[in-house]
């Protein structure tokens, strides 16, 4: 309970910041092209890299609030129609926009003879190699050094591998660990003493300290928003159970929306506290009641077991699609949908995460968020390959193996996957790959 009330009041303290940022209202029309441009309805319209969409209404008319930017990049989606992209330029609280969609072009099924294509290079040099990339709009925020990331860079590239700025973390933020998206849709580059949020200004970084300590309890507990209300966990790595909630900027209201639990692991982690000696269990005890938490906690963490081969953190991913809340729990096997509102829709059953190999599942699965569709990673001998999870029933779709060895940082945008890879027993430094993703059947 102590770790929820410190969530709640850190979201509280969030919303009073968001609050104080100055806010921009995009408006507009989406149209038909052909006819008499009639709007067209349920069109998705969302800030690229970030959680701000909504959608249309029964005459394509639309309505976002978003953080102030300079540029902004919306993408249109519809099922019926081609994707597009607006970009824009805000130089007021508010901006009015047209976009124009035309119907996709129904293809008839046929048999494809040619040959798999040859993965894309993106960005790479000799000089240095990128640990971890992420998208800005059309280009590559890049996380790269010479040899290892006590010397960080961070680079802007676009698509014709142009290096458009570049900036050397300080050398006070200790080792560069990732880049993290959060849930307001900001890149923020993670270090071993210091957080920076990474905002662009005219294709230059700009670089603003966060507070780490404040930023793990503040920021990463919250998973996305939808329709006014913060989804977020009160997820620990090490203890086997967490929830998911929903809390309401308008109201305060707060809801449970589902508890995942690994029960097997739950029971050996709460039997270490019986496996003490009876000196270390009055130990646990004193320290329980210091830190206001469960004597069982104290001894799992005492006697080394989440740290063991026996222990693994949980892994039960929620995504946000079109307005529903999908929680994949591995761990009863059912796949969970939720309205915008956190009430149950309905679950079904899965088994993509019992592959026939028990080790190719790598417990990572990837929201394309242009496409709307969720992948779920596995790895054979070294080699990647995705599974295509449907999030309505949590069926498999077809699988794509990825045609370089040891593929990392894997990330899925508008159908195809981008990955880091070094040429196996190569000196080449590791540079950023894309392929288009073409399903098979098992």
């Amino acid at each position: 309970m102590n770790r929820f009330i410190y969530i709640i009041f850190t979201i509280l303290l969030i919303q009073g910041a968001l609050k104080a940022q100055q806010n921009c209202v995009i408006y507009g029309r989406v149209l038909e092209e052909s006819g008499g441009r009639n709007g067209i309805y349920a069109v998705s319209v969302q800030v690229l890299n970030s959680n701000y969409a909504t959608t249309s209404d029964k005459q394509g008319y639309f309505r976002l609030t978003i953080p102030f930017k300079k540029h902004v990049s919306l993408l249109f989606s519809h099922v019926a129609y081609q994707n597009r992209v607006k970009e824009l330029d805000p130089v007021s609280d508010s901006l009015h926009c047209i976009v124009v969609m035309k119907e996709k072009a129904v293809d008839l099924e046929g048999i494809s003879v040619s040959a798999r294509s040859k993965p894309d290079t993106l960005v790479g040099s000799p000089q240095y190699s990128i640990y971890d990339f992420d998208f800005y709009e059309d280009k590559f925020i890049l996380l790269t050094a010479e040899r290892n990331l006590d010397k960080a860079e961070l680079k802007l590239a676009d698509r014709s591998r142009k290096i458009l700025y570049s900036v050397k973390l300080p050398a006070d933020a200790g080792i560069a660990k990732e880049l993290y998206r959060d849930y307001m849709g900001f890149v923020n580059v993670i270090c071993e003493q210091a957080i920076y949020r990474i905002n662009v200004y005219n294709d230059a970084f700009v670089l603003f300290s966060l507070n780490p300590e404040d930023y793990n309890a503040f920021v990463k507990p919250i998973v996305d928003t939808i329709h006014g209300k913060l989804i977020f966990s009160d997820y620990w790595k090490d203890y086997p159970m967490f929830n998911y909630y929903s809390y309401s900027e308008k109201d305060s209201a707060r809801r449970q929306l589902i508890t995942i639990t690994n029960a097997d692991l739950l029971e050996a982690y709460n039997f270490e506290y019986y496996s003490l000696k009876p000196r270390e269990k009055l130990e646990a005890r004193r320290m329980a009641m210091d830190l206001k938490t469960d004597k069982r906690i104290v001894a799992a963490l005492m006697s080394g077991f989440t740290k063991s081969l026996f222990y693994e953190p949980l892994y039960a991913p929620l995504f946000i699609v079109k307005d529903t809340m999908c929680v994949f729990d591995h761990y009863k096997d059912m796949l969970f949908h939720f309205d915008k509102q956190g009430n149950k829709i309905d679950s079904t059953v899965i088994s993509y995460n019992h592959p026939k190999n028990w080790k190719e599942w790598k417990r990572v699965m990837v929201k394309d968020d242009v496409e709307n569709t969720i992948y779920a990673v596995y790895d054979r001998n070294g080699h990647k390959y995705l599974r295509l999870i449907d999030y309505r029933t949590g069926k498999n779709k077809g699988l794509y193996n990825l045609q370089f060895h040891s593929a990392d940082k894997i990330k899925i945008r508008d159908g195809y996957a981008y990955y880091i890879y070094r040429p196996f027993e190569s000196t080449q430094q590791k540079f950023l790959y894309r392929e288009l993703i073409r399903l098979e059947s098992d």
